[in-house]
């Protein structure tokens, strides 16, 4: 037997060499993609966690502006809490469980000493895994409502008839805006819907305007149609102005000369309302927050810078102007921007007083038969003829095509009937004898009301006159505005806020806007007078921003 020798085959060995490399090749690339595939993941869990970070901090920063709203801050007072001390308290955590990365959030809450009181600065912070997110937000608590940036605001039909009117400001309507006689406007016009020429849609592209003055000029840039509504604040509940009056019975209150009537709160059961009557040497004082759970009838000089809650109705009895109020000689919504904010500033310590009222505000004597006639029986706009919220349908306005539809309402039933005031109750068409009328089982209830020498109330028309022209103030209410100026010449220093409005002048009318009051000046929460005017919302964002993370306090 015999073995044949045989020579090798290169190729074999190059076939193996390229096995090897190409396996080499395959491991690196493995290696390389389990490396960049944990990178990734790594990054996938620190983006999950980044935001989650983010997520976390807002939502202590909101615990926290919530907080603040429950409990004012004390003035220059600082804060701190955390949920690793339990102080902090985030319920859906507990949810989350300990696996979803969460340790740790805590926040500050800081009442700058150099800011307002509602002001407070709050700073959030998280920490997810190993990323920690830091957030900051300036909030004013309790803002006072938009609807005092305006000099005449209508939740309603606006309505301004009459060629000797002019307005001094911007005014507002959530509904239709209607303009007959060429009313000079010197400012902007909002209306919910429709503004109207003689209860006709205007259209400011192809008709000449309703009005004049500077909206006259340039309606293209001052007129706006359309605009979202602005809820009106609700005065049922009086708490919150009921605490801050209480905070300081000697600072918040009403005065008569030197005699302080009021102490945070006029509580007497038996006369819940007030009669005050302010003159040149004896003015009415009013500061801070001050509430009367009753009707109050008011006239003469009013000095000081505060906020009057009524309960009931408000009677103006006649004029009731500023003992040291400010020059409105030259409009200020009428002078260049700088010039305006000029005179805010000059302006800040001058007289400046809200009457922010639960009923209706009544100016003139209301037991007088022209003020019944012009106010309460006047065809179509009278207070006889409107108040009704049984048909006014899901937008709340009397009138619109939407009247006596019903629709769903939050506790779940169907109705045409939309409680406008916000009081729970249907409301009417006002009913003089109940709703207006200053008789004497009402005047009997008003402290310090003027009586007879048999001690019962003197008439209405021995201490309130239609001969009324001047009013400073701002003034508020969630019903009815109804005034009789029978003065030639009647201005307005302020502002008028109401549901239903029915003004009635004898010749002139001119609304100038007090500028102070207005919400551009929030900006810089050192800028504007906080008078605890009627707020619509709780909380205010100012500013919001993301800082730096604070590691601090792990």
């Amino acid at each position: 037997m015999r073995t044949a020798f045989s020579r090798p085959n290169p190729l074999a060995g190059n076939t193996l060499l390229g096995v090897v490399f190409i396996g080499g090749l395959m491991g690196i690339t493995i290696a390389a993609t389990v490396s960049l595939s944990g990178a990734s993941l790594r990054n996938a869990y620190r983006r999950v966690a980044w935001t989650q970070a983010f997520y976390h901090a807002e939502n202590a920063l909101v615990w926290a502006a919530q907080q603040s709203v429950d409990t004012l801050p004390a003035a220059g007072s600082s804060n701190y809490y955390s949920t690793a001390n339990a102080t902090l308290v985030l319920p859906y955590m507990l949810a989350a469980g300990t696996n979803s990365g969460f340790s740790n959030a805590w926040v500050s809450v800081v009442q700058p000493t150099t800011a307002l009181a509602n002001c407070v600065v709050i700073t959030a912070s998280a920490k997810v895994n190993n990323v920690v997110r830091t957030l900051q937000a300036r909030v004013t608590l309790y803002p006072p409502s938009q609807v005092f940036d305006y000099e005449y605001f209508l939740n309603n039909w606006g309505w301004w008839w009459g060629s000797t009117i002019t307005g001094n400001g911007a005014q507002r309507a959530n509904w239709d805006f209607d303009f007959q006689g060429l009313p000079q406007v010197n400012g902007l016009i909002y209306a919910r819907d429709k503004v109207e020429m003689n209860e006709i849609p205007y259209n400011m592209y192809t008709e000449g305007p309703p009005f004049g003055g500077l909206a006259g000029a340039d309606p293209l840039d001052l007129v706006h149609p359309g605009v979202p509504q602005v809820p009106m604040p609700n005065l049922l509940n009086f708490s919150n102005y009921v605490a801050a009056a209480m905070t300081d019975t000697s600072t918040n209150g009403l005065w008569v000369g030197t005699t302080q009537i009021v102490f945070g709160v006029h509580n007497n059961l038996a006369q819940p309302g007030l009669y005050v009557v302010g003159t040149d040497a004896s003015p009415i004082t009013i500061k801070g927050t001050a509430v009367v759970h009753g009707d109050v009838v008011i006239s003469g000089k009013v000095t000081g810078r505060g906020a009057l809650y009524v309960g009931g109705n408000l009677y103006v009895a006649g004029d009731l102007t500023y003992a040291h109020g400010p020059n409105f000689s030259t409009p200020p919504e009428t002078m260049l921007p700088s010039a305006r904010d000029f005179w805010v500033t000059t302006n800040a310590n001058a007289d400046l007083i809200a009457y922010a009222v639960r009923g209706s505000i009544f100016g003139g004597d209301v037991t007088c038969g022209d003020w019944i006639n012009w106010c309460y029986w006047f065809g179509g706009s009278g207070l006889a003829y409107v108040g009704d919220e049984s048909q006014l349908g899901a937008d709340g306005i009397a009138g619109t095509p939407d009247d006596g539809i019903p629709f769903l309402h939050a506790d779940g039933t169907w109705s045409a009937w939309y409680d406008a005031d916000g009081d729970g109750k249907v409301g009417h068409n006002y009913v003089y004898d109940t709703d207006i009328n200053m008789n004497a089982a009402r005047a009997a209830s008003i402290l310090n009301y003027p009586t007879n020498s048999d001690g019962t109330p003197q008439a209405f028309n021995q201490v309130a006159t239609d001969n009324m022209g001047s009013i400073d103030g701002i003034l508020y209410c969630n019903h009815a505005v109804a005034m009789r100026m029978a003065n030639p010449s009647s201005v307005w220093h302020g502002t008028i806020v109401s549901r239903n409005e029915q003004i009635v002048f004898q010749s002139v009318l001119t609304f100038n806007y007090d500028s102070r009051v207005n919400s551009r000046y929030h900006n810089n929460p050192n800028s504007f007078i906080n008078l605890g005017l009627p707020w619509g919302k709780a909380i205010q964002i100012d500013n919001f921003t993301e800082l730096a993370p604070n590691w601090a306090n792990l």
